[in-house]
Formats: structure tokens, sequence, C-alpha cells
């Protein structure tokens, strides 16, 4: 074979390995980019869709008309706040704050959220109202955001639904008794409860455990969630209590105290006038001094007691 021949038949193997590598040798990363592209999406689809999945599970979807708001259900064991319609149908739901001691509510001051059947009994403006925790932050104003939805949960008085100036202790056990939440969603709830509107508490597997230590039961089996009815209490405390959480008085300089149920009494304090407390307590001024015949609403002293109700 010639030099010339050979030359050629060297560069024919030469070119056929070059191309051979190009065609070859750039296929097989691309195949696998492919492969862990493909893996990576499958991966990314089934993590997205297993959390979906189980939220739809536990998510009941809130279709109900708000035109027929008709009931609350408070959960202490989910911390949630759960608005039905007449049907029974979902309206809305807000994580909640409740009473920061386990257990149903034995006496005032004991830092337990009530459980059982209750309702509506006054929604009050509270925007103006407020109160000293005793966390060492001193008094608090406008703690219980604009409005107080008082519930009728005897023999506990001073229960309440509001809003709150701690918006990172919604979804934890911090109140001294009410239910709390954020001020946004108190603003959006109120315009949709009515008085007299049923309020079912439910207890929680904690609440149950903390209560049967108190009766001194043996441990069992946690018991599923359902709306009790509340408890008569032996009357061991005669002392009204109508103020919020149990302990807070509702105040923006004043303070409520309640006597009997369906009395309110309030106690007055620098600048208190008949008129502004007619208004703050949804009442007339002439409604006011009727109660308090022997009151000169003009002479008010600070710490004297007046009937508003």
């Amino acid at each position: 074979m010639s030099n010339f021949a050979k030359g050629l038949l060297l560069v024919a193997v030469v070119t056929a390995v070059v191309v051979g590598f190009i065609v070859f040798g750039d296929q097989q990363p691309e195949q696998a980019a492919e492969t862990v592209t493909s893996q990576q999406t499958a991966v990314a689809d089934d993590t997205d869709a297993q959390p979906q999945q189980q939220e739809n599970k536990k998510t009941e979807q809130p279709v109900g008309d708000k035109g027929k708001a008709d009931h609350i259900v408070i959960s202490k064991q989910d911390l949630t706040l759960s608005l039905y319609d007449s049907e029974k149908k979902l309206i809305c739901r807000f994580p909640v704050a409740v009473g920061k001691n386990y257990g149903n509510k034995q006496r005032s001051g004991d830092m337990k959220t009530p459980e059982g059947e209750f309702s509506v009994q006054m929604i009050q403006p509270a925007s103006t109202w407020g109160h000293d925790f005793g966390d060492g932050k001193g008094w608090i104003p406008n703690c219980y955001g604009n409005w107080f939805i008082r519930l009728s949960t005897p023999p506990h008085k001073g229960i309440g639904i509001h809003g709150t100036h701690a918006p990172e202790s919604i979804g934890t056990r911090a109140t001294e008794g009410c239910i709390r939440l954020e001020n946004k969603m108190l603003d959006s709830l109120k315009p949709m409860v009515k008085v007299g509107m049923k309020v079912t508490i439910l207890s929680s597997d904690k609440d149950q455990a903390e209560d049967a230590k108190l009766r001194g039961d043996k441990p069992s089996e946690p018991q599923k969630q359902v709306a009790e009815q509340p408890k008569e209490q032996p009357k061991t405390d005669t002392k009204p209590e109508s103020k919020p959480e149990a302990e807070v008085k509702p105040e923006s300089k004043s303070s409520e105290q309640s006597t009997d149920e369906g009395e309110l009494w309030h106690t007055i304090v620098e600048g208190d006038k008949f008129y502004d407390l007619a208004k703050q307590y949804g009442t007339t001024q002439k409604a006011v001094e009727e109660l308090n015949p022997g009151v000169d609403p003009t002479k008010l002293q600070i710490g004297q007691k007046v009937r508003i109700k």
C-alpha cells in the first residue's frame, strides 16, 4: 500500500472515531439528564400531592351561606373557631387561643375555658378597653380588638370571644378563660354573629385527662370530642363575675361589675358621665338615670358604683 493510501486510511479512521465520540458520547449525559429531571419531577409531584391529599382529608371546605349563619363551634383540641350555617355547612374557620390551664372551668380565676352548650349574650364595642394581664407589662390598651362577643356560660360570667394585642399567642393555650383570635378575623366574624346564637365549646384529650385527674378517676383512653352540657357547679364562690377572661375588667378608663344575672354595675373613674356610659353599654342616659334615682349625674364620685342595666 502506498504512503498516500495509508494516509487516506488514517484520516478515515480518525474521522470515524471523532464523529462517534460526538454522536454517541454526548447522547449518554443528555439521556441521564432527562432521566434525572424526570425523577426529580416525579418526586416533586409526589411530595406536593401527598400533603395536599392529607390536607383535603382534614380540611372542611367553607361552602356555607353567610346569610344563614347559625352556630359557632370552638374546639379546644384543634384550637379553632368554626362558624356554620343552618344546614351545618362550614362558613369560615379561624385559629384561636383558649384558657392556659387544662380542664373544664370550675371557678373564677382558674384560667380555664368552660365547655358545653352556650349562647351569645351580647356584642360589645371594646376598642377602648384595656387590661393588666399580670405579666409585668402593666396596663395594655386596646387588648381585646374592636369587639367583645360576650357569652352566656352559666354559672360562670365574663367569658367571651375577642381580639388580641398579641397575635403570636393564637394557636396556643394563653388566655385567662376567653376565646381569643386575631383582630382582623374578629372583625370579619362579628357581622355574622347575632345575640342568641348557639356556641358549642368542645373539650380536648388533655382537658378530659385533667378533669379525670381532679376527680380521682383511673387513667382511661381519651374520649372523642363531644359537646357536653354544662354541669351545675356547687355554689362555693358567690362573688359575681362578668369581667372578660374571668378576671378582666372591660374598661377604657372605667370598670363594669355584675352583681346578679341580668344586672350590670359600673365603677366610676375620673371623667365618667352618664351619657358616655350609656353609649358604651348600649343603653340610654335616661335609662341609667332611672336606675340610679339617688345619684346626681353632675356629681359622680370616683369609686362610686352605678347601675347600668
